[in-house]
């Protein structure tokens, strides 16, 4: 959504100081409308020739009103003092407020009117739209005038934002709401699909695809209103495309609440279709149906809250504040005022400061910093997506932003310098060699707070694996999860009637082999005799094999400890194969971090075996241990279930095997990771229990705040390297 709004600036030119003899003449051509506004009565005034607006408060107004040819300025500022004798506008706000308006071009003097200086404006207005044109950062092309086409929207989509349908469309988000927290992690874990380079794709079309209904949310809720839907086109930011519409004619809306719904109509409309797609996902169990309405929450939802709703850029979220706070000119006023704090910490002297109330000078001192934070945090993602993204050309587009976005600002400051008085410079390389001096210290002394965090998983150590030694059905279960057992004690029975029946007839053919060989020596036949003893040991050593495998159906502890396994009550009934695990045994004050730590975070930890790394599991402070042993092979097994994304742990897996009697075999991580072990001391094992999901970071404390950047950016451009010579 593009609205026009100008701030008020302080250039003198084409303006007598001398206001007894001036005249300014107010365009009479210029649409005028009031505003309703009881707490700030103003006018919008409307340049219909540079499709632009502009706000003036009530007294402003009225003295603009009173400038005609026949009047001086010194005898328009009269007048209004004798209409509005409680007015608070002083005569150099009178003078300020006329060559505003002569600087864009809303009146004029004689000068101003003449041939030469109109000549000049409209080179000057030539060349800054040339110059709009070509802008590598920010290219923008107009594709159609869509007001005939918005029209008839209104008639088949206008009810979407009506009254009772976005009541409607409110209760939807507020139930894909709770959805999406209660499957946060699936969600979350989800998402490490869309950013792989097959992906990427898919992600691009949904979300300018959202944009498009974005932007003619706007331009509908505009018409509804009665205003005019400008130019519609592609804004190309650093080549990522956006879309953008052009409804400033919402500034002749009477009623702010009505440019508050124009203004959050998009944001509306993605947050619904993000609920739309929540609930689709929720209910679908397709993974490619999954896939498209991940992509569509993280465009619609995500993205739209981060940045078009977020107020500390001039996006939707902006537009809302200002109208919601009364507040028109808070982006330029924040701007303007840090600058003045700059000028005074730098120069010195006093700074001729607005009069603003108390709340609102508060209100723009806090925002002005946390706009620029976050401006510069955007366009440095901006700037590092592009590189990514087009290798050579987004290198070079990263150049030219660095330029345009640093270089200005920079060349601005020299000339202040240069122009300052010798006090002042004085001052500012007393303030600069000392800021040098401190951020010196601070690259080449301070240690790297960063850390690098990966996930981990408790375990038992040592642990003691019950596992079956004959086959069977799982007969009955004597523990539970979590129970302490002492060595010896039954833990499981199981089943195996073959056993059983085997051994019944090991003890018939026993006893007829004793017989026979009673027979065979009575009537001396003592070779077959001694066959027959041979035969009978056979059978005694079968039997007591046998007899020793239906005891070891009774499944005891082998040491005393824990009894550790996952849904232990679903083995009831189960067939379990000789050798299969049953549960685990371990020691509550025997516990290590299992680390799974990915191929792009394995740099740090390469080779740190003593190093101190500290962890925090969920509700608990952060602790510290040393790290250990580091297995230097990454694999895409699964070890440990409660890390996966389908147990709604951290990491994504993919389906190997249909068959779902493996269980978490049926799963292998999507990347592969190396494993490493963290010990921990007898305290920190009785705080967390086995199987507790952990993040673990290895800090860089031997790296200070310098060498950490400095490697980030050899990094950096090392990769765009690779990326050109691609």
């Amino acid at each position: 959504m593009v609205l026009v709004v100008d701030a008020m600036s302080d250039d003198q030119q084409h303006f007598a100081s001398d206001q007894s003899t001036t005249s300014v003449v107010f365009r009479q051509d210029l649409r005028v409308t009031p505003c309703e506004d009881a707490r700030q009565p103003h006018v919008v005034v409307e340049d219909p020739l540079a499709g632009a607006f502009y706000r003036l408060g009530r007294i402003e107004y009225a003295l603009a009103s009173r400038l005609t040819d026949s009047r001086t300025v010194a005898q328009a500022y009269r007048d209004v003092c004798e209409h509005y004798p409680d007015h608070r506008m002083s005569e150099d706000d009178a003078a300020d407020l006329c060559r505003w308006l002569i600087d864009n071009q809303l009146a004029h003097t004689d000068s101003s009117k003449s041939s030469a200086r109109l000549h000049r404006s409209a080179e000057k207005s030539k060349s800054d739209r040339i110059k709009q044109r070509i802008n590598p950062i920010a290219i923008r092309i107009p594709l159609l005038h869509p007001d005939r086409l918005v029209e008839t929207l209104v008639k088949y989509a206008g009810w979407i934002f009506s009254v009772p349908a976005t009541v409607l469309g409110v209760l939807v988000m507020l139930i894909s709401g709770c959805l999406a927290l209660a499957h946060w992690g699936q969600l979350a874990a989800s998402t490490h699909y869309l950013f792989e380079p097959s992906s990427l794709s898919l992600l691009l079309v949904v979300t300018v695809g959202l944009k498009v209904i974005h932007e003619f949310a706007h331009a509908i809720v505009c018409k509804r209103y009665g205003g005019d839907v400008g130019e519609m086109g592609v804004l190309l930011i650093l080549l990522a495309p956006l879309a953008y519409v052009d409804v400033s004619s919402v500034w002749r809306f009477r009623r702010r609440w009505q440019r508050i719904h124009v203004a959050s109509a998009g944001i509306y409309l993605e947050l619904l279709v993000a609920a739309i797609a929540m609930l689709i996902w929720y209910f679908v169990d397709s993974p490619s149906i999954r896939h498209v309405c991940t992509s569509v929450m993280l465009s619609a939802g995500v993205a739209t809250l981060v940045f078009n709703a977020n107020p500390l850029m001039k996006f939707d979220g902006y537009f809302v504040l200002i109208d919601w706070a009364r507040t028109p000119n808070l982006y330029t006023d924040s701007q303007n005022h840090l600058r003045r704090r700059l000028r005074c910490l730098f120069f010195g002297g006093e700074v001729k400061q607005p009069q603003w109330t108390p709340g609102y000078r508060t209100a723009v001192g806090v925002y002005a910093p946390l706009a620029l934070f976050w401006k510069g945090f955007v366009c440095l993602g901006l700037t590092l997506a592009a590189t990514k993204l087009f290798h050579g050309l987004g290198t070079l587009l990263a150049v030219v932003a660095g330029v345009c976005w640093i270089g200005g600002p920079a060349w601005r400051g020299i000339s202040a310098v240069r122009n300052a008085p010798r006090p002042g410079r004085r001052r500012f390389m007393l303030i600069a060699a000392g800021s040098l001096a401190m951020g010196t210290v601070l690259l080449m002394v301070v240690p790297w707070p960063g850390a690098t965090p990966v996930h981990a998983v408790v375990e038992y150590s040592p642990h003691e694996v019950v596992r079956a030694e004959v086959p069977g059905f799982v007969h009955a279960i004597h523990v539970d999860t979590g129970q302490w057992v002492s060595e010896g004690e039954q833990l499981l029975t199981l089943g195996n009637p073959e056993l059983v029946l085997q051994a019944q007839q090991l003890e018939t053919k026993i006893q007829q082999s004793t017989l026979r060989r009673r027979q065979q020596t009575l009537q001396g036949k003592h070779a077959a005799a001694q066959a027959e003893a041979t035969e009978l040991e056979s059978l005694t050593k079968r039997l007591q094999d046998t007899t020793e495998q239906i005891d070891s159906l009774v499944v005891r502890a082998p040491r005393s400890g824990v009894v550790v396994r996952r849904r232990l009550r679903e083995l009831q009934g189960t067939y379990v194969a000789q050798g299969d695990e049953l549960l685990v045994i371990g020691d509550e004050s025997q516990k290590e971090l299992r680390l799974l730590i990915p191929q792009d975070k394995f740099d740090p930890f390469r080779d740190q075996s003593g190093t101190v790394v500290r962890f925090r599991a969920s509700g608990q402070a952060t602790q510290t241990s040393a790290l250990s042993t580091i297995i230097p092979r990454a694999r895409t097994e699964v070890d440990y279930p409660s890390l996966l994304a389908t147990n709604g742990g951290p990491l994504a897996v993919k389906r190997v095997s249909n068959d779902a009697s493996q269980s978490d075999s049926q799963f292998e991580l999507l990347v592969p990771h190396f494993e490493a072990i963290v010990p921990l001391d007898a305290s920190q094992g009785v705080d967390l229990h086995s199987g507790q999901r952990t993040r673990v970071s290895i800090g860089g404390l031997d790296r200070t705040v310098g060498s950490h950047l400095w490697r980030v950016v050899r990094e950096w451009i090392a990769q765009a390297v690779q990326a050109a010579d691609r």
